[in-house]
């Protein structure tokens, strides 16, 4: 037989190097999701037990805006009052307040009024009139509720908190802090309207929170259901608590499916999503005088770190929980968890 291949020859090899790379490739799952799936099965399978998966429920919404939105009350000068205004350089301010234009102010533009009116208002100083410095003390005691309607009551947080919409782009903990220094900015001084439009403006590319949710569902029910399989097996799978070939086929599939891929996904992602709700959590409270119950209820429900029932403290006990499996597996068997016997 001659020691050389043709050309056409050369072809069909490449051909079916080709083809029998890709069925390879096609039978390894391609997502983080997917192999979270294909490490339970590989679970399942070793095991030789069953774990139902938990039905998935949606959970609440984001509160509607009339849950939301705080009545900011009406305070009405009459026409001496408003010529007295004049004095202090605000009386064309005023005068646009009561514009067409502006009786439609977005929330985030009637705070920036409001913001305006102080600063004017402080700059009249001893020319101001008594009943000016009054209202001030109101207006500026409406500042929290004010800026809670341009955030948290409007639509951009409703896009950025809400269960449905494509993922967002960018670092919603990096817009949050960001919103925090408006916060600042507004009760202290030196807000800007235009950089807090333009950070809401940000908010309405696309959802953070409706990702997340799903996501950590999909991570309850497969864990919770990988750490029932290992809990119903543990007694079994080694009698004499020692280890044998599957202990250490699981070995194999809890360090190179887990350990390797899964584990560092997971903690990135939960690392991510844990900025935004702590930041999210620390612009709330610092509002927390006018803060809705509606709000304060979904967040307990789905946000809450310090609530056991919340989806995103629940998600982290199943991460915990997952672990405890394994941990309790290796040590009722005798294993060294770095060690393995045996392939899957």
């Amino acid at each position: 037989m001659s020691g050389w291949i043709s050309a056409s020859q050369n072809g069909v090899w490449r051909s079916l190097a080709l083809t029998v790379a890709l069925a390879l490739c096609g039978c390894q799952p391609s997502t983080p999701d997917a192999v979270l799936e294909d490490y339970v099965d590989r679970i399942a399978r070793i095991t030789s037990s069953e774990a139902a998966l938990a039905e998935l429920s949606p959970g609440p919404p984001y509160p509607s805006r009339r849950a939301l939105t705080l009545e900011i009350p009406a305070r009405t000068i009459d026409v001496a009052e408003f010529f007295e205004l004049h004095g202090c350089d605000m009386g064309a301010l005023v005068g646009f307040r009561n514009s067409p234009l502006g009786r439609v102010q977005s929330a985030s533009q009637r705070l920036g009024y409001e913001v305006s009116w102080l600063a004017a208002a402080d700059r009249c100083g001893a020319d101001a009139a008594e009943w000016l410095a009054a209202l001030g003390v109101d207006k500026r005691a409406m500042l929290p509720a004010l800026f809670w309607n341009a955030t948290f009551a409007e639509d951009e947080f409703r896009v950025a908190l809400g269960a449905a919409g494509a993922a967002a782009p960018g670092d919603l903990a990096d817009l949050l802090r960001g919103l925090n220094d408006s916060l600042t900015g507004v009760l202290d001084g030196g807000f800007d309207v235009a950089a807090f439009e333009r950070r809401l403006g940000l908010l309405r590319q696309g959802s953070w929170a409706g990702p997340a949710r799903g996501a950590w569902a999909h991570w309850r029910r497969h864990l919770d259901r990988a750490a029932a399989l290992l809990a119903r097996a543990t007694p079994g799978i080694c009698r004499n608590r020692r280890p044998n070939v599957d202990t250490g086929r699981l070995q194999n599939v809890f360090r190179k499916f887990y350990v390797d891929r899964i584990q560092p996904d997971l903690a990135a992602r939960m690392r991510r999503d844990e900025a935004w709700i702590v930041e999210l959590e620390r612009l709330a409270q610092r509002l927390a005088a006018v803060r809705p119950a509606a709000y304060r209820q979904w967040f307990d429900q789905v946000l809450a770190p310090g609530s056991a029932t919340s989806e995103w403290r629940r998600t982290r006990q199943s991460v915990i929980d997952h672990a405890r499996a394994w941990q309790a597996l290796f040590e009722f068997c005798g294993i060294e968890p770095g060690g393995g016997v045996g392939q899957d």
